[in-house]
């Protein structure tokens, strides 16, 4: 079943997960979103300043999608959360992602923030691709997760564990991606860059970045 764009942090965290911490006993929790100003806040820390703070911002209260914050860029910014009590995943699309990406990640928030069951979501999204209510980006599409609040788990399932302020990095959504294409080996992912969903009308490149969005360089990991 495709993941989301957030899920496949489960293949790029893979690294981090020696001083994970699991969370299972407290799962699934119901998303909830914080007050207006706060959440654009965060929201706005996923990318840089020039592109955020013009940025439509996002959130989804009780089954309801919200624009928090009209903008002028054609870009979109929000939280995204999954049942994992504490996850926070600030994510930022440029034009193209903000017109497709964005709305995946848009329903798979509202259908949280309802209750429905991992697995199911995963079906709907399917279902919503297939029915054309969802589309693959048709030009260049990106996401920013450059966010140093993020808190990310290695997968959206229970089974997921706490990996936290990951690494900053942007993910290229770029149909039927694989390895080969980037003339990366069959060996696993490496520490830069990964495929996600290879060879599928949602395959994600995701690439490392050095710094977080404030600037701040990322601190080596022992």
């Amino acid at each position: 079943m495709r993941r989301s764009s957030l899920a496949v942090l489960a293949l790029a965290a893979t690294p981090a997960l020696a001083g994970a911490q699991t969370t299972a006993s407290s799962y699934p929790v119901k998303p909830m979103p914080l007050p207006d100003s706060a959440e654009i806040a965060l929201a706005e820390s996923a990318a840089p300043a020039d592109l955020a703070q013009a940025s439509t911002v996002y959130a989804v209260r009780d089954g309801r999608i919200l624009t928090i914050r009209a903008g002028s860029n054609g870009a979109a910014c929000m939280v995204a959360r999954d049942f994992h009590a504490g996850s926070l995943y600030p994510i930022c699309f440029n034009p193209e992602g903000a017109r497709t990406v964005a709305k995946r990640e848009l329903m798979q928030m509202r259908l949280r923030s309802l209750g429905v069951p991992e697995d199911s979501i995963d079906r709907a999204v399917a279902a919503a691709y297939t029915r054309g209510e969802l589309q693959a980006p048709g030009e260049f599409a990106l996401a920013y997760m450059m966010s140093p609040k993020q808190v990310l788990f290695s997968s959206a399932s229970k089974e997921g564990r706490r990996v936290g302020a990951w690494h900053p990095h942007l993910m290229f959504y770029y149909p039927g991606m694989t390895p080969a294409k980037l003339g990366l080996g069959q060996a696993g992912p490496n520490d830069v860059i990964q495929v996600g969903s290879a060879g599928t009308p949602q395959a994600e490149v995701v690439v490392k970045l050095p710094t977080w969005s404030d600037g701040t360089p990322v601190a080596p990991r022992n």
